[in-house]
């Protein structure tokens, strides 16, 4: 499936003169920067990324855009910020459509799955952009917040709500929303950096995978109970 990417920035007008102190000259600019980051990123990936080439593609001057972002690294801060702002609405709508703990875990893990899975070009963006003097910090950089923050926060309050149905208690809510993390971590790793694997049926790995991930949360939250509660069932 075709990644779904920013509008391209042509489609964003950019000022021909930014005047001192008008917002929303600044924030059509910035807009423009992350529309024409994200194409140069689709055209060659990360390496395409200049502030030079940033400014061309605007018509620009390079040093007026250090104004806005201190660097390459404050550009793809930015657009992490974008990918994971959409990924939060995404995956929020699809929880918010279900009213039982059981079902909006599902939902909680399906649509993170297919979130990325949907777009390919974000996945790459986001989680494989280390190395070439790039660097992740920790914890995660101001740019990103609130959006990946929420997102943490939405599962961890499914989590509970799910703990909570099983009678289980809190104290492995922790542990479970970060096996949650690892499994379908493991799994998008699999399907986007091991793509010669002759895999022979992905849609049916992945309908296992998910059913696997739900049950091991499930497991870790009612491990050490005398009577651990079934996994919920796939709703109808």
């Amino acid at each position: 499936m075709e990644p779904t990417l920013p509008p391209s920035p042509g489609a964003t007008p950019v000022p021909s003169r930014v005047r001192r102190g008008n917002r929303d000259d600044h924030r059509r600019l910035q807009a423009a920067v992350v529309s024409a980051a994200f194409e140069l990123f689709q055209q060659g990936g990360t390496e395409a990324i200049t502030m030079q080439a940033l400014a061309s593609s605007l018509g620009r001057s390079a040093m007026s855009l250090y104004r806005y972002f201190e660097n390459k690294q404050a550009v793809l801060q930015e657009l992490w910020r974008v990918v994971y702002a959409e990924l939060l609405l995404e995956v929020r709508s699809r929880v918010e459509r279900h009213s039982t703990p059981a079902q909006r875990h599902r939902a909680l893990v399906e649509s993170f799955l297919a979130f990325w899975e949907s777009r390919p070009d974000y996945y790459q963006l986001v989680y494989r952009t280390s190395g070439n003097g790039l660097r992740i910090e920790r914890p995660m950089p101001e740019a990103l917040m609130p959006s990946y923050g929420d997102v943490i926060t939405l599962a961890a309050t499914i989590t509970r709500e799910l703990a909570d149905e099983l009678g289980t208690g809190h104290e492995r809510i922790t542990l479970a929303a970060e096996l949650r993390v690892a499994f379908m971590m493991g799994y998008l790793q699999a399907r986007f950096a091991n793509p010669r694997y002759p895999w022979q049926d992905f849609e049916a790995l992945r309908e296992l995978c998910i059913e696997s991930i739900l049950a091991s949360v499930v497991q870790c939250l009612t491990d050490g109970h005398a009577e651990a509660p079934s996994p919920p069932s796939r709703p109808a």
